[in-house]
């Protein structure tokens, strides 16, 4: 790793640090209790001269990278949210009382129109931040009212089904065959079929292949993170994921199995282009054809494209939708379930959602019945 790439992940930091800070110390006379110095580091009394201000500001930064960038920054959305909640409604900023909590969920759920599950996720944002400025969990956000409240409009507004279509082993086929047919420009081309492959194969989430922010050679996929292992095996080197918060990073391995779709011969010609036109190990692996690192956006676009040639009706796919047809196929296939949580892996049962049945295999089921 390079200097300049240290660098970079250190500006990455210093940045997010700068947000959560800047945050924090706007709280202003007139709003709710300011850091206390004796339980919060995130505090204005210390002056930039005290000889223990720069391991302050590395135990800060240390602090925020125990979350992942994603986190972070869903939970200053979730902040800024509950400083708009908190503006609509006159109230002294910021308010952690069991009625502010609580009617910030009722706002969540009757203003904002959010699932469970998104109300959920902005109340950790709103706990993480009680918890730099405090120093502690807000009680009244785990308060067994607070609770009930969650629980009730879990039950009168339930989580709506998720509607997102697998793609399969044989949808992916066919998107691989429009994709070496002829597609765009060759590199796109390439570069989709590579990518279509690795997502399937790896059970890979689109965050794991794609960027969302400025390219970070530490958190985004570099040339060097393809690599062939033997004859037989390519390696994909998965930096972080939601999974992994530790950042640890996963192998994927893909091998040289016969298959019509030949997908370590295509990661194999691929890795070959990349290393052509670039030298340095740590560029992009996945760019498009302005040599730009591959968003989800660029990635997501050209998946819809790619199905619609490809006789598919793209409006109930999505990035994502490589994962649950990895998981379907799989499950379809025979494998247990211990073997398909491993694969992807998940950290609980929540892959079972992901396992879709067409009337095809419930018909088999009804045929092992009677027969």
């Amino acid at each position: 790793m390079t200097a300049h790439h240290i660098s970079g992940s250190k500006n990455v930091i210093a940045d997010s640090l700068s947000l959560f800070y800047s945050e924090i110390q706007s709280i202003g006379p007139g709003g709710g209790f300011s850091p206390n110095p004796s339980t919060s580091l995130f505090r204005a009394d210390i002056p930039l001269n005290h000889p223990l201000r720069p391991l302050l500001t590395a135990s800060l930064e240390s602090i925020l990278q125990a979350v992942s960038p994603n986190t972070l920054q869903s939970y200053l959305t979730a902040w800024k949210c509950f400083k708009t909640f908190h503006s609509a409604y006159n109230l002294a900023f910021p308010y952690f009382s069991l009625l502010a909590i609580t009617s910030f969920i009722s706002y969540l759920n009757i203003i904002k129109n959010l699932q469970i599950s998104s109300i959920k996720g902005y109340l950790s944002g709103i706990q993480f931040f009680h918890k730099l400025i405090y120093g502690s969990l807000s009680p009244n956000i785990s308060n067994s009212q607070t609770s009930l409240l969650i629980k009730g409009i879990q039950k009168t507004h339930p989580t709506r089904p998720d509607t997102r279509q697998p793609i399969t082993l044989k949808i992916l086929t066919k998107c691989v065959s429009t994709l070496r047919k002829g597609y765009q420009s060759l590199h796109t081309a390439r570069t989709l079929d590579t990518m279509f492959i690795l997502v399937f194969f790896g059970f890979l989430r689109c965050s794991e292949l794609t960027t969302t922010s400025i390219f970070n050679p530490n958190m985004h996929p570099t040339i060097s993170d393809l690599a062939v292992l033997d004859d037989e095996v390519i390696s994909y080197f998965i930096k972080q994921s939601k999974s992994d918060q530790l950042k640890k990073g996963h192998f994927i391995y893909i091998f040289n199995l016969q298959s019509t779709i030949q997908p370590f011969q295509t990661l194999l010609a691929f890795l070959q282009l990349r290393r052509s036109q670039s030298k340095n190990p740590s560029d992009p692996l996945f760019t498009d054809d302005f040599n730009r690192p591959v968003s989800r956006f660029w990635f997501q676009k050209h998946l819809k494209v790619v199905l619609l040639l490809s006789g598919t009706p793209a409006d109930n796919f999505s990035s994502h939708s490589f994962r649950i047809g990895a998981a379907t196929t799989a499950a379809q296939k025979g494998m247990s379930q211990q073997q398909i949580q491993t694969l992807g892996r998940w950290s609980s049962d929540a892959f079972k959602s992901y396992i879709r049945t067409d009337r095809s295999h419930i018909k088999e089921a009804h045929r092992a019945l009677i027969n």
